[in-house]
């Protein structure tokens, strides 16, 4: 299946906060529930950005991505549907978002995101132009690790 990455206006974001109600009840399954608004700072302050993850020109899965005022960018989200997992296609997902933005990067994984931490470090030695990449300590409560990294270009 061939991979690709849209930017989401906000006036096609429907599709996204879909998959958000989904991935959001599976990372967080004791609430509090999704509400569409809580992605809304995606559209409104300058420095976010939503991606669609397509794969064969169908939406399967979804990446948020932030940065903060010192450059890091920031994997805020990431998912890919159930259905579509186990495939490569996350990784080939990442790597795109990672190159598309380049620099200095960090992500925090999901306490709920069974194999998270062997998915991420394994995505990111698979990144060809990754370096620098250090596990670190969870951020949030609900988070049980997370990587900082480079991307060179």
């Amino acid at each position: 299946m061939k991979v690709g990455i849209v930017p989401v206006a906000e006036a096609k974001r429907t599709e996204l906060d879909g998959m958000a109600k989904t991935y959001f009840a599976e990372m967080l399954p004791e609430g509090p529930p999704y509400y569409p608004a809580a992605l809304d700072r995606y559209w409104a302050e300058p420095g976010r950005h939503p991606y669609l993850i397509h794969g064969d020109n169908r939406a399967i899965g979804f990446a948020l991505v932030w940065n903060h005022a010192d450059g890091t960018h920031e994997l805020t989200e990431f998912t890919i549907m159930p259905q579509y997992r186990h495939q490569g296609l996350g990784t080939q997902a990442a790597h795109l978002i990672f190159n598309a933005l380049g620099g200095d990067w960090t992500l925090g994984v999901a306490t709920n995101s069974s194999g998270g931490m062997a998915f991420w470090q394994q995505c990111l030695i698979d990144c060809e132009n990754t370096c620098e990449v250090i596990p670190g300590a969870a951020k949030t409560s609900r988070q049980c690790g997370s990587f900082t990294f480079r991307i060179e270009r």
